[in-house]
């Protein structure tokens, strides 16, 4: 006997509404409702369902005429994670069909469902009468008035209802007159599909198609709707299409009220040693561009990685814009309109024991406006660098790098250029100490494309020594351990005059805690700097019982013999005996609140240089308070709050303040709410920053609806705010 066969296609019908990547593990979904019935505990150890044994039991089994029997009383039937219970069954042999013509309750692993009635039929399409199912992991509930299955393998609900809400009372609901779903393909075909909020009506849809698994499918994607002073209305309707299993499309048609139509892809790809994306935006002839030659707005980006066994790679990042105001017309952030350089690159890596090469080449994109013709940095095509050296763990260790580069850049003078350096070392250490003494020596060469000197040439021995002392403590009755650790680096490099070397991509590093330790100020081969110091430091840090750090404070500074004479044209060398003073304190005592303060003061001019201090305090209801403080001499000067703040279970203040104190201006300012139920979320936000360079502002409303379980509506504000306010979430 066989008279439950369409319990176990009954897994594949509430699926149909529900959108499995609305909530996950690290951010799970509430039920509105109560459980439609006590779900029983299945056999973790049980997992597939083909082939599985299934168990038949009832207080009462009766013949009640030839070929035909009635069970009666705690009718109940258990196959791997699938359970159905009922109170009556007749089921006639001869016949082929099963009836319950009493209330029934079905569960597995995804869904509890609730029917009024069923019949069976082993040659024919069975059904299910007026059914009410809810997903067991909180995406929501729904009914039918009719389930029918076939033996094609298809189901069908006649007039069915879903909602991530409670149903007594939901705050939106989808209904469709019937929808067909194909068990085989998994997708299911909805016809006469109206999206309800509350009781109005806002969305039909004739004909909608959409799978009933994990597994992609093609069509259309919740719309994103904003509006900026700067753009007018922006509405963009993403298609997605699913093209093969390890690579698919969406194309996202925008039309920006005050510029025009544009269109804008993405397509991904993904094999077993490679993957990448493509990704690119097109506007022809741009509304708000009158009497210019170059109106077609665009912009394109390649990301492309890929494994060759066990030592090589490719790595490819290519990016292009149409022009440098792309990133202010068309972003939506300070970085965007920040964003003064756009590298590409693209590099075949190998990787192994003792040594490394790459061979590629890179190029760098100007979109500032403030730049002038020719500001861009050379084109380093192609460039190859190396590195070798010996593997014995103990003893010294011998190795050479190298690079060779061809630098090209339009209407100036390029060339070649080798950079060698062998080098020997011996690090020598202890529980509590260490000792890196090191000797190198750098050879760098050039061959220029014109001038009377064509042929250039740099040679400079180097020498260092890296020692310090680590030293501990108990701290307290809580088991934290406080370090003391001083470091000594001392240096010395020759000075050779290097003025008549080109620049081609040298500049001067950022000058910080971590400079302290090196040999050079520089990036790049164009200059070495000369030195005659020692660099000292001193450090603290206090560790819990677990090993994290939960304070750090520290002090440096570089202490010249000789003041270094080396420099880039135009600055001028430094004229005292010491660098400026680096100094850090990081404080976070606990999981809720910490704080940290960097500050440098430079005794050549007796004033600081750079400063920086930020405090974030997380609350336990999960509200958050940041605020940062950022300063660089005759440069900015900047403060950053912004503050996430929870009133109740639903209601969220959002809010961020960014402004220059050195030119009195606002950089960034928005301020919002949050409204979160069970099953939807409002987000509104008035937005107000800095679009261009010139400092304009732009206004824009951010709304966002998010029906969970289904889809989201207008702009992805939570997004934004995740990458806005730290602590967010």
């Amino acid at each position: 006997m066989k008279p439950f066969r369409f319990a176990f296609l009954l897994g594949l019908v509430a699926p149909a509404y529900a959108d499995t990547t609305s909530c996950t593990i690290a951010a799970p979904c509430l039920a509105c409702a109560a459980p439609l019935f006590p779900a029983e505990p299945s056999d973790p150890a049980v997992i597939g369902r083909e082939g599985a044994d299934t168990d038949f039991s009832a207080a009462n089994i009766r013949i009640v005429a030839e070929n035909r029997y009635q069970a009666d009383g705690d009718v109940r039937f258990a196959r791997a994670d699938q359970r159905l219970w009922t109170e009556s069954l007749n089921y006639d042999a001869e016949a082929g069909v099963g009836r319950i013509e009493v209330p029934l309750r079905f569960q597995d692993r995804d869904i509890l469902v609730r029917a009024e009635g069923a019949e069976w039929h082993e040659e024919g399409s069975s059904t299910l009468q007026a059914t009410r199912f809810q997903m067991r992991n909180g995406r929501g509930n729904g009914q039918a008035d009719r389930i029918t299955v076939t033996p094609e393998d298809l189901t069908r609900l006649d007039r069915a209802s879903f909602t991530s809400c409670d149903p007594e009372d939901p705050a939106w609901m989808i209904h469709s007159n019937s929808i067909q779903i194909d068990n085989q393909r998994h997708l299911a075909t909805a016809r006469n599909v109206t999206l309800r909020l509350g009781d109005v009506p806002v969305f039909y849809f004739p004909w909608l198609q959409f799978p009933t698994n994990d597994d992609r499918a093609s069509g259309v994607l919740a719309p994103t709707l904003g509006n900026s002073n700067s753009a007018g209305v922006d509405l963009v309707v993403p298609v997605y299409i699913n093209l093969a299993p390890n690579y698919d499309a969406t194309l996202y048609p925008r039309w920006i009220s005050d510029r025009g139509g544009m269109l804008g892809g993405e397509f991904r790809y993904l094999g077993s040693n490679l993957g990448g994306m493509l990704e690119f935006s097109y506007l022809h002839d741009d509304d708000k561009i009158t009497g210019a030659d170059s109106d077609n707005r665009y912009s394109f980006e390649f990301n492309h990685r890929q494994r060759f066994g066990r030592h090589w790679s490719l790595a490819a990042d290519l990016r292009d814009v149409s022009d440098d105001r792309y990133f202010e017309d068309f972003g939506d952030s300070l970085s965007s309109v920040a964003t003064s350089l756009l590298p590409s690159s693209a590099y075949l890596s190998g990787r192994g024991n003792g040594w490394s090469l790459s061979f590629g080449g890179d190029r760098v994109v100007i979109t500032d406006p403030r730049f002038q013709a020719g500001a861009e940095p050379y084109r380093r095509l192609p460039r190859m660098t190396g590195s070798l050296s010996s593997t014995n763990l103990r003893g010294p260790l011998i190795g050479i790098d190298a690079e060779w580069v061809r630098f090209a850049k339009t209407d100036y003078v390029g060339g070649d250029r080798y950079d060698l350096t062998p080098w020997i070392s011996w690090p020598l250490e202890g529980a509590s100490w260490f000792l890196h003494p090191r000797y190198a020596y750098r050879s760098t060469g050039y061959t220029l494309d014109a001038g009377n000197d064509r042929s250039l040439s740099r040679t400079v021995p180097i020498a260092s020594i890296d020692t310090g002392l680590i030293f501990e403590r108990a701290w307290g009755s809580e088991g934290f351990t406080q370090t003391l650790e001083p470091r000594l680096y001392g240096l010395h490099v020759p000075f050779r005059d290097q003025d008549d070397l080109p620049i081609f991509d040298t500049q001067e590093l950022t000058f910080g805690f971590a400079q302290l330790f090196r040999d050079n100020v520089y990036t790049g081969a164009d200059r070495q700097v000369d030195a005659s110091q020692v660099a000292f430091a001193l450090s603290s840090r206090l560790l819990d019982a677990q090993g994290l750090e939960r304070a750090r404070v520290g002090i440096g500074q570089i202490r010249y013999f000789d003041p270094p004479r080396v420099t880039l044209p135009g600055t001028l060398p430094r004229s005292v005996s010491g660098s400026a003073y680096v100094a850090e304190v990081a404080v976070s005592l606990s999981d809720n609140w910490s704080f940290d303060v960097a500050q440098q003061w430079d005794p050549e001019i007796d004033h600081s240089i750079l400063g920086s201090a930020g405090v974030h305090y997380r609350f336990d209801n999960g509200s958050a308070v940041n605020l940062a403080y950022r300063y660089r001499r005759n440069l900015l000067e900047q403060v950053d709050f912004s503050t996430s703040i929870a009133l109740n279970e639903r209601w969220k203040l959002v809010a961020r303040l960014n402004r220059s104190l050195r030119d009195d201006a606002l950089l960034e300012a928005f301020g919002g709410f949050e409204y979160e139920t069970c099953c939807y979320a409002v987000r509104v936000l008035g937005r107000r920053y800095v679009r261009n360079l010139e400092g304009d502002l732009n206004n824009a409303i951010f709304f966002e609806l998010e029906l969970k379980g289904l889809a989201r509506i207008g702009r992805d504000t939570e997004e934004f705010l995740q990458r806005a306010i730290l602590g967010y979430r």
